[in-house]
């Protein structure tokens, strides 16, 4: 039988129930629904309260708030993506993101996507973290809507934007726009767009014009390729000038040392924009520092100019950590003194590459900026403080790399010239084999068939062959082709090469004729004809010597002589 009391404590529990209940229907849950209802209404506001409420209802209580339990929550996906979305929208800003999402259609389709998408959140936020410990313990940055926008135009007219490198390049591009590094000698005048750097990139690379370790870059370092403040015109073409010119710095990807080319004086050309006429008139360490860094970027190398006291170089990283200066070390500081006198990206040079040393182990580096992000959220002291603990913990963990930061190729290093026992060597050609036949018409000449030199070099060319090139500021530099030559007369001679410099010159002299001097045109470092020059052969054997005294560098790749009789 049925008490009166029992039937009323059972009202008061169903009441209970019932009334609680819209309460529990309402309660917020992450999804994509509320994600495509808060950027079709722009309350971003909303969201934020909701998504920092739902992630303080997800940290482990008591003395389960410890590092297992926090690697497990990171990699739950639900988590992961609202942990995301949080960012975002607590770094742009609630309000900056709405009038972002409310000025075009376009802009709402792409937020809907891209808070939908936990590894495009992750690629970008990671991107935009700074470098020094210390701005990543004070979290005060903040992020712009500008990049978002470039992101978008860059996703929505090239679909392989979506995923993997190129995913990746035009989050650098968005991020890094060009120009957005320091400012420069050669820089262009007027910066190209950004979705058009993008594209630039792209190219080269499907080209296959970049070199390989560019395929591995993260959304940072590629983000100091994008940056550059050269046309995207010159870095095509230092690509191509590198390519003809100098094809040996190619091994190893060392175009950095490329600088020492750079003649250290004070440039009687202007800069004019363009940094052909940097290589072309030389400069002093400001010059010579903005050459490294664009050299570097034109072939994928992430570059970064470096301040010194009185002084500038370049901080890049190598495809080779192994490679001097600093063995070891991914990112080096070239043509001046080591880390310790560097200033670059806002910090001291040591504290840069700690950071950028934290960020090449990936894994650690996410999971701590994440627990980071995940403390922010949380209320202080605590639980936050202990998240932070736990974030602290494995950065500590992480392993230093050991080398002399000290060290560094010093500017007078690279300006050495040959030794005395490298200016007195000869060696003889493999390809001569017996004298080169000169007969009526046209007789051309591989520029490595010499039966012997004095200080030049034979270098492979790219993609394929061979050439002869006569290194920098040598008062003794030649090599000699035997002519048999079947009829005597005067035969004009032109010579393929390439010269980075303006005013290089060539000699010329066959036999006990006259020295011949052969202009060369500034060809920026390119292959280019010189104009055409008579000399006069005798009928038989004979030595024909090319001559290179005193030159800033110059490559030849063939000869041709015809008879003009």
């Amino acid at each position: 039988m049925k008490t009166k009391h029992s039937f009323t404590l059972k009202s008061f529990i169903t009441c209970t129930v019932l009334c609680s209940l819209p309460a529990m229907l309402d309660a917020w849950e992450p999804g994509a629904a509320v994600v495509e209802k808060s950027v079709a209404s722009g309350d971003f506001a909303s969201y934020l309260n909701d998504a920092t409420a739902w992630l303080r209802q997800q940290a482990p209580a008591g003395d389960k708030l410890n590092e297992a339990a926090l690697v497990a929550l990171l990699k739950d996906p639900v988590f992961a993506n609202t942990l995301n979305q949080r960012q975002l929208i607590f770094k742009t800003g609630a309000d900056k993101l709405a009038a972002f999402a409310k000025a075009d259609p376009a802009n709402q389709a792409f937020l809907t996507y891209l808070l939908k998408n936990t590894q495009a959140l992750d690629l970008y936020l990671e991107a935009c973290i700074p470098i020094g410990l210390a701005a990543r313990e004070q979290n005060g940055y903040t992020l712009s809507t500008a990049p978002l926008e470039t992101w978008r135009k860059i996703h929505t007219a090239d679909s392989d934007a979506k995923d993997g490198l190129y995913q990746r390049l035009a989050i650098a591009a968005s991020i890094a726009p060009p120009g957005s590094g320091a400012p420069g000698a050669g820089q262009a005048k007027t910066q190209s767009d950004p979705v058009e750097r993008y594209k630039h990139f792209k190219t080269a690379h499907k080209n296959k014009e970049l070199f390989p370790s560019f395929d591995n870059l993260s959304v940072w370092e590629l983000s100091k390729v994008t940056q550059s403040g050269a046309s995207n015109e010159d870095l095509a073409w230092g690509r191509q000038m590198i390519n003809a010119w100098r094809p040996d710095l190619r091994v190893n990807e060392m175009v950095v040392n490329s600088t020492s080319e750079v003649w250290r004086r004070n440039s009687p050309i202007d800069f004019a924009g363009t940094f052909k006429n940097v290589l072309a008139g030389g400069g002093k360490c400001g010059p010579r520092s903005s050459w490294s860094v664009f050299i570097c970027q034109a072939f994928g190398v992430p570059a970064i100019g470096v301040g010194q006291p009185a002084h500038a170089c370049v901080a890049y990283k190598a495809a080779n950590p192994m490679t001097e200066p600093q063995p070891g070390s991914a990112w080096k500081v070239g043509y001046g003194r080591g880390w310790p006198f560097s200033k670059l990206e806002g910090m001291s040079g040591p504290d840069f590459l700690a950071g950028v040393g934290e960020r090449a182990h990936a894994a650690e580096f996410s999971q701590v900026e994440r627990l980071r992000w995940f403390a922010s959220a949380l209320p202080a002291p605590d639980p936050a403080s202990a998240v932070m603990a736990v974030a602290h913990k494995i950065q500590k963990g992480l392993t230093e790399v050991k080398t002399d930061i000290t060290a560094s190729l010093k500017a007078d290093e690279a300006e050495k010239e040959l030794t005395p026992e490298a200016k007195a060597a000869k060696a003889s050609a493999e390809s001569s084999k017996g004298p080169i036949k000169v007969a009526a018409g046209t007789t051309r000449i591989e520029a490595v068939a010499f039966s012997s030199m004095l200080a030049a070099r034979v270098l492979k060319s790219f993609p394929e062959g061979r050439q002869v090139n006569f290194d920098k500021s040598i008062d003794e530099s030649w090599v000699e082709y035997p002519l048999d030559v079947a009829n005597a007369g005067t035969y004009s001679l032109q010579i393929k090469g390439a010269a980075a410099n303006v005013d290089q010159v060539l000699n010329v002299k066959a036999g006990a004729g006259e020295v011949v001097n052969i202009k060369l045109p500034h060809s920026t470092g390119l292959w280019d004809m010189t104009p055409a020059v008579e000399i006069k052969l005798d009928k038989g054997q004979q030595t024909l010597r090319v001559s290179a005294p005193l030159q800033r560098g110059v490559a030849i790749q063939s000869l041709e002589l015809k008879s003009k009789n």
